[in-house]
């Protein structure tokens, strides 16, 4: 199986930049105590990220027909937005308390593990990347 494709890169690129710009909203936010902006800008960021995922993620099954349900982009996912935060944290954003962001990066890590024994699962039902129903009609 391909795990770098075109389409992963692309989509790896825009949520680097659109985790960026987020995590730069958020700080002037908290830095201004502006609590319905801070909601917006998570909401906001939710929503671009769950589209991004969507249409990369569709185009990149469609062009290379990968049974990965989603593992590869959950995991690009979560080092980008893991990375960004304690850069962020290096650089003096303030993006809020680092111990609650640790708690939330290990519930999500717990999911994201969750989500890779599924990968797994579905990887023994697949042949070379083709699942063994598209191959024995």
């Amino acid at each position: 199986m391909k795990f770098l494709t075109l389409r992963l890169g692309q989509f790896s690129i825009s949520a680097l930049l659109l985790t960026i710009l987020f995590r730069y909203a958020l700080s002037l936010s908290i830095g201004t105590a502006n609590t319905p902006m801070i909601l917006l800008c998570a909401i906001g960021y939710l929503c671009l990220m769950a589209l991004l995922g969507w249409y990369f993620g569709g185009k990149d099954v469609a062009e290379n027909d990968i049974h990965d349900i989603g593992f590869r982009f959950h995991l690009v996912t979560y080092v980008l937005c893991i990375g960004c935060r304690y850069a962020s944290e290096y650089i003096g954003w303030d993006s809020g308390s680092l111990k609650v962001f640790t708690i939330a990066a290990i519930s999500w890590g717990i999911g994201l593990l969750i989500h890779f024994f599924f990968f797994l699962i579905e990887q023994k039902n697949t042949i070379k990347g083709y699942a063994k129903e598209d191959i024995f009609q």
